[in-house]
């Protein structure tokens, strides 16, 4: 129990719960195991957006050694679209907007 008072000369007298005032029996060791797993966590975290700054910057798109020529240029720019409209799909399908035996338009 603890008893405060104010200026004023209001008089508050406050408990203080038993299991607030009495550590338990194995908190020292929770809690040390608590900080451990956050610190972890934390150094896991630092890890995994480090490595995924690492693939973004190798995953950069590669500039062809020889140059294309005007029907490769198409046929490689035709399947890139052809791959975005099916992607579209498999989304628009997820957010229900559009049927799943809805055809695809694709380029040929």
């Amino acid at each position: 129990s603890g008893i405060n008072a104010e200026y004023g000369g209001t008089l508050h007298i406050l408990e203080v719960p038993w299991s607030l005032r009495q550590a338990s029996p194995n908190e020292l060791t929770a809690m040390s195991s608590y900080f451990e797993r956050e610190c972890s966590r934390i150094d896991y975290y630092k890890d995994r957006d480090a490595n995924r700054e690492e693939k973004i910057v190798d995953s950069s798109p590669q500039i062809p050694t020889a140059l294309e020529t005007d029907e490769e240029e198409e046929e490689r720019l035709k399947k890139s679209f052809n791959n975005y409209l099916t992607m579209e799909k498999e989304f628009l399908v997820k957010l229900g907007l559009r049927k799943e035996d809805d055809p695809v338009k694709l380029i040929h």
